[in-house]
């Protein structure tokens, strides 16, 4: 059931209130998040302070895979855009060859950069093979 307001201030009131409920769990998560990276990111002696611009180019995303799996992964050199979306296409592909849920694997690099033409692959269900 949905609630009723007086006025439409009081339904302004109730969104804000929400919407600031929303944002500073969306910091304590992304603050929360960023420390787990960083633990992991340590073992190779990286560090990031900004979690969704510091995986962006997938340099520091493919080193935390690496640290996770303990798999040397391949990885562009370059800084253009190019080449950073070629890295972030070589986590994809390295989630999805290890069975990592679509959905999951979008939880994942929903921080890493605004995924245009990836979104529609993660909404996407896979094909049952039955």
């Amino acid at each position: 059931m949905w609630p009723s307001y007086q006025d439409e201030h009081e339904f302004n009131a109730h969104l804000v209130c929400r919407m600031c409920c929303m944002d500073e769990r969306d910091r304590v998560q992304k603050k929360t998040f960023t420390k787990w990276v960083n633990k992991h990111l340590m073992k190779v002696r990286k560090h990031i302070n900004d979690l969704y611009e510091d995986l962006r180019d997938g340099h520091n995303l493919i080193s935390l895979l690496e640290v996770l799996s303990g798999i040397k992964l391949p990885r562009e050199k370059g800084r253009m855009r190019f080449h950073r979306l070629q890295n972030v296409q070589i986590a994809l592909d390295f989630l999805k060859q290890r069975q990592v849920r679509p959905f999951h694997a979008f939880l994942i690099l929903q921080a890493v950069l605004a995924l245009g033409p990836y979104l529609e692959m993660f909404l996407v269900p896979p094909v049952s093979s039955q």
